[in-house]
């Protein structure tokens, strides 16, 4: 097996904590990200969400050349 620097492990570890969920969130929290991503939230989440692509070049993929 081939050894991971440091950084390396940090992004596993990383990768590791996000696929087993954030413990520091509570039940109330996942309830009121599953309304926002599939529930009655829904459209008011993704009018945000495209708001902030539209708005920011750098998360919306727009060209930053001229930034």
């Amino acid at each position: 097996m081939e050894r991971m620097t440091i950084g390396e492990e940090l992004l596993e570890e990383r990768r590791r904590r996000r696929r087993a969920g954030d413990p520091r969130l509570s039940p109330e929290g996942r309830a009121l990200f599953r309304r926002m991503t599939t529930g009655d939230l829904v459209d008011e989440f993704q009018e945000a969400l495209d708001a902030d692509l539209a708005a920011d070049p750098i998360l919306g993929g727009h060209d930053t050349d001229d930034l």
